[in-house]
């Protein structure tokens, strides 16, 4: 008698801690840098007061996001190989180069920006093109992975972009409610901007009810990852914290609470964390469900690389100070009280 034994290997996750902190980072200074051009760019006089603070927190959240890839890499070296070849077919070559640009354009527009230069527009221009491509490049990046239904869409990288702008418009928030330090100032258009934030709040909710619809539409593979979000392992990150912590309540706060400068900071803090925690559920839930077996794949991500994701974290919030001083000490043509920190 034949007797078939089925061995099930429990395999270990690719993208870890450090890629969910690049997603979130590249999405939230493409975010920045695009709501700084609504005024450098588009001419929204309403905004000119937030297009120096928003340039400089663009530049200093891309610099930990690069390297949390250079870290994750583990040699930092390689990545050099990446700029000596181009590959046309390769989605991580093309991604190589948009972060590259992008980051050279944020440098020289803020740059600009805080100097009041004329060419600011002109930079402006190239960087909303390079911005717009960092931020769809991160879902891009995932949508062309075969044998990952969670990622393999074309939902993905538009959804990452939204986000991204609503990550921007949640830490906008929360730099004008902090009771210390010297916030983002206050503007005229802060009402628009809380209306703005709602409108992509609610479009990032279509984005991924879409997507879910798509997973149960796709086949058998499809529709058990869509449980594993809804229902399965998934269910406290996806439904408790990125969906009702981070997405309803502070959508709530923001389109029926009295708008006081202390509830729409807890309601960026919350949608900062809702937007952390849906790149961590695509990233990591997109790779946990096997291809065969019932074993889930597992994260093996050892202390130190939390440690190093932390310690990002906080080179990202050190930055947010250190830049705009930075841009504010040597930009001659800025005025003295653009000289502070602003985050």
């Amino acid at each position: 008698m034949d007797i078939t034994v089925v061995y099930e290997v429990q395999h270990s996750i690719a993208f870890g801690p450090l890629i969910v902190l690049y997603f979130f980072l590249a999405g939230l200074s493409a975010g920045l840098f695009l709501l700084s051009s609504l005024s450098a760019v588009f001419g929204w006089q309403q905004m000119r007061p937030l297009a120096k603070p928003l340039s400089a927190l663009a530049l200093a959240a891309i610099i930990p996001g690069g390297l949390s890839l250079l870290v994750d890499l583990g040699q930092p070296l390689r990545a050099l190989y990446l700029f000596t070849t181009f590959n046309p077919l390769s989605v991580m070559s093309w991604g190589s180069y948009i972060l590259l640009a992008y980051s050279t354009l944020t440098a020289v527009y803020a740059w600009l920006v805080w100097r009041d230069d004329s060419r600011q527009k002109a930079w402006g221009w190239a960087g909303i093109i390079a911005a717009v491509a960092l931020g769809l490049y991160t879902g891009v990046l995932l949508a062309v992975a075969p044998g990952h239904p969670l990622w393999n869409s074309a939902v993905v990288p538009v959804l990452f972009l939204v986000s991204g702008v609503v990550a921007a418009l949640s830490l906008l928030s929360v730099y004008q409610a902090l009771p210390f330090g010297a916030p983002v100032p206050k503007t005229a258009a802060d009402d628009a901007l809380h209306s703005l934030k709602v409108l992509f709040v609610a479009l990032e909710l279509v984005l991924i009810a879409a997507h879910l619809i798509i997973l149960g539409l796709i086949g058998s593979s499809g529709a058990d990852v869509a449980k594993h979000l809804v229902t399965g392992a998934r269910q406290v990150s996806f439904i408790g914290v990125q969906l009702v912590l981070g997405t309803f309540i502070p959508l709530a706060i923001v389109a029926f609470a009295h708008r006081s400068g202390a509830a729409l900071g807890i309601a960026g803090l919350l949608s900062l964390v809702g937007v952390m925690a849906l790149r961590y559920n695509f990233v990591i839930a997109g790779q946990e469900l096997p291809s065969q077996g019932t074993l889930l794949n597992i994260l093996e991500g050892s202390g130190a690389v939390w440690a190093y994701t932390a310690a990002l974290l906080a080179l990202t919030v050190i930055l947010g100070y250190a830049v705009p001083a930075f841009l504010g000490k040597y930009c001659g043509n800025a005025p003295a009280s653009s000289t502070r920190g602003v985050a």
